[in-house]
């Protein structure tokens, strides 16, 4: 809890008034209406608030809110305390088989000008802002009214209420000895010496005699000395305060969403462009390194190209001799005769005479199926009969890579 600097907004007669607190002392600031915006500490005023005070036996101290809730619903003010922001208890004295406590219930709403002057500050019953002595009563001025605090002879708040009576009367003093009468039958009779009413007045110097008589205990007169923060800290807050904290923390709670989001999204795509970045570089590197090695790969290409020149001339499977000598072996002693020997590049074609078609029908086996010429693909027809018993044939041979070539452009 800070004890320097904090502003805290305290009912008077008047209304609301700033006080600053500054090392421990409070004092008023010099342009109040400019300094409520950001208030630490509101107090709650008497008219707002309900103080039950309650003698609870045989509950130890962890159960001591359960067994106030049940207290607070027995007097028909469940609704109020559903809320653990609505209420607050305090407890009085020490002795943990006979707890004393003092329920102080909000069932008013605080003037809106004041909360939003206090949307981030403590709340507290106007009470625990001012000193109370043991075995005396003060009375003071809130708003127009009479309030009463009555104190635990620990100097704790034991009820405190705002009176009826707007003036020291009799009608006041018989407010007051109707408060201690019941605080009488709830066992809770405080040992009062004397009632001190406090004055913000400077010209009022006299308690009416009226309500001196009309009570049993002495009445005296103070000055109202500056507030100081509470010594206990407290959890009631305002229900419009509740609501527009939870709003603001919801809004809060997207904002960091959509920034974690927007985070995300730029990292990953940060990550993407270093990504892409790197790998452009790669790209970039390997380019470079292929146009140093271009001047190579030309001279390989052409060292490539010059050997497919010479392919033909260095293999002697492919030599046209070669296959001459090949086919020569395939002519039987007689009955067979070349008319016509071609060999080119992509093909070979063969003319000649059988002397009889089964001489011709011979030859064309062996030569479809001599190893020597499986590189071609052969297109031998039916030998032609002539009229005095020989035969023609042609016989035409692709090689291989062609005909696949040939094929596939007619299939398309």
């Amino acid at each position: 809890m800070k004890n320097s600097d904090d502003l805290m907004l305290i009912p008077h007669e008047e209304g609301f008034r700033a006080w600053r607190l500054r090392g421990g002392k409070a004092t008023l600031p010099d342009i109040e209406s400019r300094s409520r915006r950001g208030a630490e500490w509101v107090a709650l005023p008497a008219r707002c608030m309900v103080s039950v005070p309650m003698h609870i036996q045989g509950a130890d101290a962890a159960r001591r809110e359960s067994a106030a809730q049940l207290e607070l619903e027995a007097a028909g003010l469940g609704n109020e305390t559903a809320t653990a922001t609505n209420f607050d208890l305090y407890p009085l004295g020490a002795n943990e088989r006979d707890q004393r406590t003092a329920a102080f219930i909000q069932v008013a709403a605080l003037p809106p000008a004041v909360l939003a002057d206090g949307n981030d500050a403590q709340f507290a019953p106007s009470v625990s802002f001012r000193k109370l002595n043991p075995g005396e009563a003060q009375i003071w001025h809130e708003a127009g009214n009479l309030v009463l605090a009555i104190p635990h002879e620990s100097g704790a708040p034991m009820h405190c209420q705002a009176l009826a009576a707007r003036a020291l009367d009799e009608d006041a003093a018989a407010d007051i000895r109707c408060v201690l009468a019941s605080l009488e039958l709830a066992g809770l009779a405080p040992n009062l010496q004397s009632i001190c009413v406090l004055s913000a007045n400077e010209t009022e110097d006299i308690v009416p005699i009226s309500f001196e008589n009309a009570l049993d205990l002495p009445v005296t007169l103070r000055r109202e000395e500056p507030p100081h923060l509470p010594v206990q800290s407290t959890r009631l807050v305002p229900a419009p305060v509740v609501r527009l904290r939870q709003e603001r923390q919801q809004r809060r709670m997207v904002m960091m969403g959509a920034l974690a989001f927007t985070f995300v999204l730029i990292a990953a795509l940060g990550a993407f462009a270093a990504r892409v970045l790197i790998r452009e570089r790669e790209v970039a590197a390997d380019e470079l390194r292929l146009n140093e090695l271009e001047p190579e790969l030309v001279s390989i290409r052409d060292a490539k190209a010059a050997w497919e020149d010479l392919r033909p001339a260095i293999t002697p499977d492919l030599y046209p001799v070669e296959d001459f000598y090949q086919l020569v072996l395939l002519l039987p002693p007689e009955g067979i005769r070349l008319t016509r020997f071609e060999v080119r590049e992509d093909g070979m074609v063969l003319d000649g005479e059988a002397s009889s078609l089964g001489h011709g029908l011979e030859f064309r086996d062996k030569l479809i199926a001599a190893p020597a010429f499986k590189r071609w693909v052969w297109n031998f027809p039916q030998p032609t009969n002539l009229p005095d018993g020989r035969a023609t044939f042609r016989a035409e041979g692709t090689s291989a890579t062609a005909a696949a070539e040939n094929q596939e452009v007619t299939q398309l």
